[in-house]
């Protein structure tokens, strides 16, 4: 008998040595849900404050493209997209207000200010791929359903697998299929599928940056695989010390220069 206690006594002894790191890694993995993963991705996502300038490139099935320049002006939940071309000049300022949920549209060609909601927040911009929700940031958690599907590797990386259907059933997006990096969280491909729950359109994460010591998305590769276009959207530069006027951010202001 006492032989007997001696053994429990030294199993025990040797699996209380073992690390519990593995265990505990693989644990919170299991518990993380899919509105966490959500929340943690949304974060990566936000446009960090300050002034940012960068370009929206179509690229049409015959190897043609042309080019949008953009200047993005961000503080807390406002952003300020301001879109121009070498041939025309400014075209066309997008506004998104409480974190991209209420969208503004000024064509300053046309001189005309229009109100984007239900499905006209899934016009496209300036005929690119994106449309003006893509480019809104609004939170992935506060707009869909989130239920994790699945584990795969995108681009060599572990990750998540989630199913998004929409809360409001009044846009043009069916559902998505979001894979976030179990690593990090950064989102690495969203495919976009239409009412009747068809893949119409592709996005891609193709480089990540350091933007105020966080990590944040600077090209977006944007297929639509119904047209066979892609349009690339990249950040270059990133200025945190500039400082708006609160007016900039306020619909009634966007035809002042």
């Amino acid at each position: 008998m006492k032989k007997n206690n001696s053994l429990v006594t030294a199993v025990l002894i040797i699996l209380s040595l073992i690390p519990l790191t593995a265990f505990s890694q693989e644990t919170r993995e299991i518990e993380l849900s899919a509105q966490e993963i959500l929340a943690k991705a949304d974060m990566l996502l936000k446009y960090p404050n300050g002034l940012m300038t960068g370009m929206l490139t179509h690229i049409t099935p015959d190897g043609k493209s042309y080019n949008i320049d953009v200047e993005i002006s961000t503080t807390n939940d406002n952003s300020l997209f301001v879109l121009a071309n070498k041939n025309r000049g400014r075209q066309m300022k997008i506004l998104f207000n409480l974190g991209g949920e209420d969208i503004w549209v000024y064509n300053i060609l046309a001189l005309k200010l229009y109100h984007k909601v239900d499905v006209d927040r899934f016009d496209p911009v300036l005929e690119t791929n994106y449309s003006f929700t893509d480019l809104s940031n609004a939170d992935f958690q506060s707009n869909y359903s989130g239920e994790i599907i699945g584990d795969v590797y995108i681009k060599g990386r572990e990750s998540f697998k989630l199913n998004l259907d929409p809360i409001d059933k009044k846009g043009q997006y069916g559902k998505l299929v979001l894979y976030v990096d179990k690593k990090d969280f950064m989102p690495l491909r969203i495919d976009y599928h239409d009412r009747d729950k068809v893949v119409q359109k592709t996005m891609s994460v193709a480089q990540v940056a350091e933007f105020d010591g966080r990590k944040f998305p600077v090209r977006y590769d944007m297929l639509n695989i119904t047209k066979g276009t892609l349009t690339i959207f990249k950040i270059f530069k990133h200025d945190k010390s500039v400082k708006f006027e609160d007016r900039i951010f306020r619909h009634e202001y966007l035809g002042d220069d």
